[in-house]
């Protein structure tokens, strides 16, 4: 970025025009994309699968190699290969998946494979021929059960899929940025998302309910599957309360702007992360936070748009640590916790501040739905009940 355009974006009023522009052009592609599929949807006479629906075609696709591989298996019993890049949260995968058996890596970037770097298609392909020499090693020292995969067009080949299914095991990846940029650009011959891959994908894992149907008209079997958290790094604190509100996240697009709403209305919000003058924090330091915080205000919005939203690992990380989560509306909330019982929304910021005051006044309600919020995230939404529906969809555990 040339300094002049930094310059610009220092000044308020070109700050939120360039927001709102980038926001208006994140909403147009959302919608021509949703036209673009549900066309092509209907043309094709497909329709999202759910359900018993979508387990009894999983059962049709993978009834030989399951009966082969002695499915179902009890839960500790299944040999499972996980092919991924560690960014962040992403170093948890191995101990997630542990509870249902042993679990073989194959974590690329710690072999010096970079997709950022302006080379990494020259190298694309000697990582795929190393990741499938690993899983060849884990599946002649015992048969592997399924291949976990955090795989994307722009990472792994249509074909290193169907080798490693080739030898009997059954893949399934997941994703949780599959609303926007889909199928996206074709990048070295091929789509650079999920896209590309979908087909040869035993189940495809998605965090957009909405994107069910996008993996149908690519040929793939898709699953609602959301973020988690893990309660090992995820847990109450007890430390006495010290911010009314606070907030973890990047300060972009429309955020600065609603924190300061919010401090002209009388709420003030301790703000953490990139941009923010408290600056980044670690995981271990965000658990904290949300238990010294009387209330944790959330952002659902995608990019700069607020019309936009989706499920956000925030969403699962406070109230797992104990937080009482305020976050922006989202219908897809509801179908992962009992809003205003466990979890609040809010509208707007006038919306949000009446909630924060109400909330402030009445310690004992706070608590409640604090207390709630906490109990649904141990229940539902640690990585071990993600996974256990996940590869009970499969037809792996008994």
């Amino acid at each position: 970025m040339t300094d002049w355009r930094a310059e610009m974006k220092q000044i308020p009023f070109f700050a939120e025009a360039n927001a709102a522009l980038k926001a208006a052009l994140t909403e147009q592609e959302a919608a021509r994309t949703y036209r673009r599929y549900v066309l092509e949807a209907r043309k094709r006479g497909l329709r999202p699968l759910h359900g018993a629906e979508r387990d009894t075609a999983l059962r049709l696709r993978l009834h030989e190699r399951a009966s082969r591989l002695g499915w179902p298996k009890p839960k500790g019993g299944l040999h499972i290969f996980l092919g991924y890049a560690s960014w962040n949260w992403e170093a948890v995968l191995p101990e997630a998946l542990s509870p249902f058996g042993e679990v073989a890596s194959f974590e690329w970037r710690s072999h010096g494979f970079a997709e950022e770097r302006s080379d990494w298609l020259d190298h694309r392909d000697e990582m795929n021929a190393m990741m499938l020499a690993s899983f060849r090693a884990a599946n002649r020292r015992r048969p592997v059960d399924v291949v976990v995969g955090y795989f994307s067009g722009l990472t792994v080949s249509l074909e290193t899929i169907r080798e490693m299914t080739a030898t009997g095991t059954i893949v399934c990846n997941f994703c949780f940025d599959d609303k926007l940029h889909f199928p996206g650009a074709i990048i070295g011959g091929r789509y650079s998302t999920t896209a590309a891959i979908a087909e040869a994908v035993d189940l495809n894992l998605t965090s957009d309910p909405e994107a069910i149907s996008r993996y149908a008209v690519h040929g793939g079997l898709a699953m609602f599957h959301p973020e988690a958290a893990s309660p090992r790094l995820h847990f109450p604190h007890d430390i006495p309360f010290v911010h009314d509100v606070s907030f973890i996240g990047a300060r972009y697009g429309w955020r600065p702007r609603f924190i300061e709403r919010l401090k002209a209305l009388g709420i003030d919000v301790a703000c953490y992360g990139q941009g923010w003058p408290n600056g980044a924090v670690t995981n271990e330091a965000m658990a904290e936070i949300y238990s010294k915080s009387r209330i944790n205000l959330g952002f659902g919005g995608i990019g700069h748009s607020r019309k936009l939203v989706n499920l956000k690992g925030r969403d699962f990380e406070t109230p797992m640590s104990g937080g009482l989560y305020l976050t922006q509306h989202n219908p897809e909330l509801a179908l992962v916790y009992d809003i205003g019982r466990e979890i609040l929304t809010y509208r707007n910021e006038a919306d949000c501040a009446k909630i924060i005051r109400a909330l402030l006044t009445d310690p004992e309600h706070a608590a409640a739905i604090r207390a709630r919020g906490h109990q649904r995230a141990l229940r539902d939404h640690t990585y071990e009940a993600r996974w256990t529906n996940a590869l009970k969809a499969l037809g792996a555990l008994a």
